[in-house]
């Protein structure tokens, strides 16, 4: 269940990703949607930092509304003072009050770190701190780890920081301060995130041409500079990789393990089935590269909850793993192509509602705005108020609110 919430979580920022990636962000559901919750703690991948920092690109006025925090049911755990806030990563959020940074506890007891610029925490007890325009690792005492010697640096897994240099080589740091990977800046590394094989993407300028290769911890290379693109995804065995606009696999060594053949692949691979783009048509092979769906579809899209989107000619329908089509829409665009908990997001006449596996309206379009369901619940909004609704589209939070947030360990952030 968690791959698959991880899975849900990715495909929705990507929908949203061009929408928000070139705009200041203000702190609404959507900023939410492109920072994302990736990982679902996962310890291969992390929270990307830059992305956070937009979350706080503009200290809001002493008369803005405020943010508070409460749980599944409505009930109002911590009321709203808050500029800013983060969700709460384990027992811990980030909090702006006053132009300050700091953190609270679940109790709702603050820590306000007035001696740094701008402090973010994630899961474990070190976080980054901007002091005179650089940045520098801290504990949640406010103690200094490192100096304030980075031009940047990003969360790179639980535990793991990777800390930007002024020529722009980057370094790696442990939740201590210490560096323990690229001390003499050897590598360019490329990596967002610490693998969980100790493995980082490093690049080269070969001929020209910036090619990425493999290195681990120790420095070993695993694979030279081969490929334009690198992308580590959620997969036990597989890297994607791209070049000269054609993509494949690689596994955990470097080898190749589906060739380079294909015009576009899904970043996702579940039930073992991945779809893959060629000759302008969409089909699915396995972990060997053998064809499991034929090539016949305008557009395909991973398989969650057993079934899978896919479209040839002007509607979409949904095929399980033998291509058997189990569900027919109407639906000629979506935004949303996927199932989780048994419930799919449809837009009719400029509303929103939900599709059951048997392709009937369970929930009427009758919403502005609505999101697909995460841990039972989905984010709608009626009249320029939001709130939250069950699968059986019954309210639970009332839709009353400014402003709501995800629900992330229980608890929803909230404007009144």
């Amino acid at each position: 269940m968690k791959k698959q919430i991880l899975l849900i979580l990715t495909l929705t920022i990507f929908y949203n990703y061009y929408t928000f990636s070139q705009d200041k962000i203000k702190a609404d559901i959507k900023t939410m949607l492109f920072l994302g919750r990736i990982p679902e703690k996962t310890k291969s991948n992390t929270l990307s930092d830059n992305l956070l920092r937009v979350l706080y690109y503009n200290i809001q006025s002493n008369n803005s509304q405020k943010i508070g925090y409460m749980n599944k049911k409505g009930k109002i755990l911590i009321k709203p003072k808050y500029s800013m806030c983060s969700d709460f990563y384990g027992n811990y959020a980030n909090i702006i009050r006053d132009s300050i940074f700091g953190y609270i506890n679940k109790e709702g007891e603050e820590v306000l770190l007035k001696q740094y610029d701008t402090t973010f925490f994630y899961y474990g007890d070190t976080g980054v701190a901007k002091k005179n325009g650089k940045y520098g690792l801290i504990n949640r005492k406010g103690d200094s780890l490192t100096g304030f010697n980075y031009t940047m640096i990003d969360f790179f897994g639980f535990n793991y920081f990777k800390g930007h240099t002024e020529d722009r080589k980057s370094q790696i740091l442990d939740e201590k301060g210490n560096i323990i990977f690229n001390k003499n800046l050897v590598f360019n590394i490329r990596s967002d995130y610490f693998e969980s094989e100790s493995v980082f993407v490093y690049q080269e300028i070969i001929e020209g041409k910036e090619l990425k290769g493999l290195v681990n911890l120790d420095g070993k290379i695993i694979l030279k500079p081969t490929y334009q693109e690198i992308y580590f995804i959620d997969d036990k065995d597989y890297y994607v990789v791209k070049h000269e606009n054609k993509w494949g696999f690689i596994n955990k060594t470097g080898d190749e393990a589906i060739p380079l053949i294909y015009d576009e692949v899904s970043f996702n691979i579940n039930d073992d089935l991945i779809p893959v783009k060629k000759k302008d048509k969409w089909g699915y092979v396995n972990r060997k590269n053998e064809v499991e769906i034929p090539f016949i579809y305008d557009k395909a899209y991973a398989f969650l909850e057993d079934l899978a989107f896919v479209k040839k000619g002007n509607y979409y329908k949904c095929i399980d793993k033998h291509n058997k089509i189990k569900v027919n829409t109407d639906l000629k665009t979506t935004d949303f192509p996927f199932f989780v908990n048994s419930l799919a997001l449809f837009k009719k006449e400029n509303k929103y509602g939900f599709l059951n596996k048997k392709g009937k309206i369970k929930i009427p379009a009758m919403y502005d705005l609505a999101y697909p369901f995460i841990n039972g619940l989905a984010y709608v909004e009626l009249n320029g108020k939001v709130g939250y609704i069950n699968t059986k589209g019954n309210e639970v939070i009332p839709i009353k609110y400014g402003q709501l947030w995800f629900e992330s360990e229980g608890i929803i952030r909230f404007v009144e």
